[in-house]
């Protein structure tokens, strides 16, 4: 049985949802004076500092991933949107007031945790805004286990939940068709294979797990179509954008109806490897060899390319969208950093770009929310601004994972921890 536990949620979201991504993650929007009306908590747009001097810090130690998880796979399964911390546990959802550091409600999962063992993987939730409130989804991996005759099975259990009350609005399961070529990585380009909700609109919800896409009905969660051996990282005018693997980390970039599920257009260029992300609104980023390319995501058409010749670039590019006007794009994994590109989303257009003649560090990035580029260096936290690449802050406090006008995530130890947010 579904386990629910109600309670008060004063929260009003405006989250995208049109674009979502592994680093995960989910896209999260929002600007100052959306808050509760007596909330006494004071908006930052964007917050440049980040810790306990300002306000409560709440740790979401739920958030935490199976110490297994490697790579950008054990980044929390945590989202931020309004000053809401929407945790995926091991057991099910939990919504946690940042101002507070506390519960506001908790949605278990209808089927129960696997007990022993390490854990399981999970993504960060989505959280969707709509005209009648936001609504809440993530993914698990679960196995029913045998009932009479019928043998144990493994299925993906979907939770969509409203954000404000935390009333289940309907739970969904299917049986997972894994990729005929999935072999540990290809597809999954930030490591994390788990089951995972990337966008939603009025009429579906897109999963992807491991390498095979999922399109459910929005309203009750029954399945429509699969495809395999295809990841999707967005959704824009309802055609469903991602990587498609044609072999071993090798593939080409491609979109499928939302309602259909058929084929809407592959990209021309073949060479293309499989690390395909979201780059903002109506943007799909991939990589041809070394280089970076930016197509529409509707149409497959090609708008921009971003080759560095400086050195070798040993990782796919993946790119974050700051939920404005920018996009950034960085050729890193983990800590070890090679360039970044800032392209301006309406002109798709380079702003910048690191390494530069001048000889400063490229930052590790963590984070990009409304005009602001979140990292670290050797020399600790910093804060770059988006529109130039100049330093905004030496002195942040942290290094956020997921940013909002209230609070940063950062993580801590594996798990995460809310830090409240200033100027």
């Amino acid at each position: 049985m579904r386990r629910a536990w109600g309670g008060r949620s004063v929260v009003r979201m405006a989250v995208c949802a049109v674009a979502a991504g592994v680093t995960l993650s989910a896209c999260t929007g929002g600007g100052p004076g959306t808050a509760d009306k007596d909330s006494p908590r004071k908006a930052f747009d964007p917050p440049v500092r980040f810790g306990s001097a300002s306000g409560v810090e709440a740790a979401l130690s739920a958030a935490r991933q199976p110490s297994t998880s490697s790579g950008d796979a054990a980044r929390p399964a945590v989202s931020l949107a309004e000053g809401v911390a929407y945790v995926a546990g091991e057991d099910g959802l939990e919504a946690v007031d940042t101002a507070t550091g506390s519960s506001r409600w908790k949605v278990g999962t209808t089927n129960p945790v696997e007990q022993g063992g390490f854990g399981t993987p999970r993504a960060a939730p989505l959280v969707v805004a709509g005209q009648s409130g936001a609504t809440v989804f993530a993914a698990y991996d679960r196995t029913i286990a045998v009932q009479g005759t019928a043998l144990a099975r493994a299925v993906i259990e979907v939770l969509a939940v409203d954000a404000r009350s935390g009333k289940a609005v309907w739970h969904g399961e299917f049986m997972p068709a894994p990729s005929a070529r999935f072999e540990g990585r290809g597809l999954a380009a930030d490591g994390n294979v788990a089951p995972q909700v990337i966008a939603a609109d009025t009429s579906a919800v897109v999963v992807t797990a491991a390498e095979t896409t999922y399109a459910l009905d929005r309203s009750t969660g029954a399945l429509r179509w699969k495809q395999r051996d295809f990841r999707a990282v967005s959704v824009s005018d309802g055609v469903v954008a991602g990587g498609e693997s044609s072999g071993y980390e090798h593939g080409q970039l491609a979109g499928f109806a939302l309602d259909s599920g058929q084929r809407r257009w592959t990209s021309v260029n073949t060479a293309s490897s499989v690390g395909a992300s979201a780059a903002g609104r109506g943007l799909l980023a991939g990589n041809d060899r070394e280089t970076l390319v930016l197509v529409d995501a509707r149409t497959g058409a090609e708008r921009a390319r971003y080759a560095d010749g400086g050195h070798k670039h040993v990782h796919p590019w993946r790119c974050l969208w700051d939920t404005q006007s920018l996009v950034l794009c960085r050729d890193q994994l983990g800590g070890q950093v090679n360039a970044l590109v800032v392209f301006d989303t309406s002109t798709v257009r380079k702003v910048w770009a690191l390494p530069d003649a001048s000889g400063r560090i490229v930052p590790e990035v963590t984070a990009v929310w409304h005009g602001a580029v979140y990292g670290r260096t050797g020399n600790g936290p910093v804060v770059l601004d988006g529109r130039t690449g100049k330093d905004r802050d030496t002195r942040p406090g942290a290094a956020p994972f997921e940013v909002d006008q209230y609070a940063g995530l950062a993580g801590n130890n594996g798990s995460a921890i809310a830090l409240p947010a200033s100027a």
